[in-house]
């Protein structure tokens, strides 16, 4: 048993015997498992949290949030918050690019905290500009690279509510890039995550209710 590369496409190769296998075929169902295990845990995160505080909701009020929205680094993503104070709220979201292909995947995980500042209004117990602290997992890979990021994200934003338990939130920042991990096979303008530099704006969609 020994590992060769293949000149042809810089690939490393496993032989046993007769038998080899390329280093992406090795890898490919791992990353597969690896996404599916990952979306998984989400949901299941999602289902259990939602039925706690919606337990808790008929007597302390509607408490948690459902998002659905667009943005960069969260990509399109579907997200949850729970307010834990007055004033707070933390959340986590999961997103992807909205076009996806069978040579290329990109994914996002975001966790956030939210702190809520300025008048109460009446159609809301919290007022409605708040600043968000975001730290966000991207992971983009495809044949010619993968790249792995880290971003910081502060932003400001404001919420529009509406008369029943349905909002937008809208809100504005700067991505810094914490830390890149990258691997190159052969170079390509198509892997976003490499073409971004270290600061750049941001901003992002929600649609939310309340459950």
């Amino acid at each position: 048993m020994y590992l060769q590369k293949n000149p042809a496409n810089l690939n490393k190769i496993l032989k046993v015997g007769n038998f080899s296998i390329t280093s992406n075929e090795f890898l490919k169902p791992m990353k597969s498992k690896f996404k599916y295990n990952l979306f998984l845990i989400f949901t299941l995160l999602i289902l259990g949290t939602s039925g706690i505080v919606y337990g808790q909701g008929h007597q302390n009020g509607k408490n948690f949030e459902v998002d659905l929205g667009l943005g960069f680094p969260d990509l399109l993503h579907l997200g949850m918050k729970y307010q834990f104070t007055n004033l707070s709220k933390i959340g986590m979201s999961y997103g992807s690019l909205i076009a996806t292909s069978k040579t290329r995947n990109t994914y996002a995980v975001t966790l956030e905290h939210e702190y809520h500042f300025g008048k109460l209004t009446e159609k809301s117990t919290l007022p409605p500009y708040y600043f968000t602290q975001k730290i966000t997992y991207l992971r983009d890979f495809n044949k010619e690279a993968s790249s792995t990021v880290f971003y910081l994200t502060p932003s400001i934003g404001k919420v529009f509510f509406s008369e029943g338990p349905f909002g937008i939130n809208l809100d504005a920042g700067l991505n810094f890039k914490l830390h890149q991990n990258k691997t190159i096979n052969s170079p390509s303008k198509d892997n976003v995550s490499n073409n971004y530099p270290a600061v750049f704006p941001a901003i992002r969609f929600q649609f939310f209710f309340m459950l």
